[in-house]
């Protein structure tokens, strides 16, 4: 039997770079070759992720590809074409979220299905695909920003759900790839003054260089009580890194009647004084992944309204997929990590 390489979440819940079964796809899906994975902040959390990412799984969920072969029944898809895969695309058409349109919250296609998180995905030299995941890359997008259609996707997504206001106040709190794209939707969106709160000094200097107007320290943000003196409290605050502390911060410097965005995932339980989201009045808003963000984020990538080529930092093949993992777990010189399957 024929095998390849891939980076596989183990038993014992370690990553590890494996010599696996090459795919055989079915008559009903297509045969990728991936291009370039995005490493996500939750592939870092993996392993303390056990009810996320199934163990035994090959990662992967931000990634593009080329069309390798069909199956018999498949159509509508030829060898050689590019795409990008929507890891959350098996949607079973059947629940109430689908049967609402609400395609995002359909249980088994996010929290059963996720390629790359419970099913193969793209950190690999092969992956056969159900062909409802796939949308063509046009000739605009390169292979190496197609990689980046997920998370952008979901940093679109949580701008438009927060129904963001044009000239509004905003604050991003972390600032890693995901952070980022939302100060640049914020930006595209009409954004009055963003402040992007960071603990890595890198970080908040690309913030400012992707559009944030103030880029501060939480500790600062923490300590001095800037918020409400020196900078005008924000009336819309996305929480980015789901951290200790990180969702107390954002419900604690937004304004009155303000919205909180929440899009980091903790590992753990986190605390929040109810009182001071009632004296407030404020609305927590959760976000998750996209609907028609997914195809509207190719066609903003094609139109060039978005810069995510600043974000790499690395492409390193998956061979060397522990330094890259380590490399995006290192704040003090890293934004983004993209894997390729070639040997170098």
């Amino acid at each position: 039997m024929a095998r390849m390489r891939a980076v596989v979440l183990g038993d014992d819940r370690r990553v590890r770079l494996e010599e696996v079964p090459v795919p055989e796809p079915s008559s009903g899906e297509v045969l990728l070759r991936p291009h370039f994975s995005g490493i996500c902040g939750t592939d870092l959390h993996a392993p303390s992720l056990t009810d996320h990412f199934r163990s035994r799984v090959i990662m992967g969920h931000e990634f593009s590809g080329e069309v390798v072969a069909i199956g018999g029944q498949v159509v509508g898809w030829e060898p050689g074409t590019r795409v990008v895969v929507n890891p959350n695309g098996n949607v079973c058409g059947s629940c109430g979220a689908c049967r609402e349109s609400r395609f995002n919250l359909c249980h088994p296609a996010v929290f059963e299905h996720g390629i790359g998180i419970h099913r193969p995905g793209g950190m690999a030299e092969l992956v056969a695909v159900d062909p409802r995941v796939l949308h063509r890359l046009p000739d605009a997008v390169s292979s190496e920003q197609g990689a980046f259609v997920e998370p952008l996707a979901t940093a679109v997504r949580a701008v438009r759900r927060s129904r963001f206001r044009l000239g509004s106040s905003a604050a991003v709190i972390g600032t890693g790839p995901i952070g980022l794209l939302v100060v640049q939707a914020l930006r595209r969106a009409g954004a009055g003054t963003v402040v992007a709160i960071e603990p890595s000094a890198i970080r908040r200097r690309a913030a400012t260089s992707f559009g944030a107007d103030i880029a501060i320290d939480p500790v600062e943000a923490n300590s001095r009580g800037v918020f409400g003196t020196d900078i005008e409290s924000p009336a819309f605050v996305y929480e980015c890194a789901g951290v200790p502390g990180t969702l107390e911060l954002a419900v604690d410097i937004v304004r009155f009647g303000g919205r909180v965005i929440l899009l980091g995932i903790p590992s753990q339980p986190v605390n929040l004084t109810a009182f001071t989201v009632i004296g407030k009045e404020i609305d927590i808003v959760g976000s998750i992944i996209y609907l028609d963000e997914f195809p509207l984020t190719i066609d903003l990538l094609a139109r060039k309204a978005f810069d995510v080529d600043s974000l790499i930092s690395l492409v390193l093949p998956i061979a060397r997929f522990e330094e890259a993992f380590d490399a995006l777990a290192d704040p003090v010189s890293t934004l983004k990590v993209l894997l390729h399957p070639g040997q170098s």
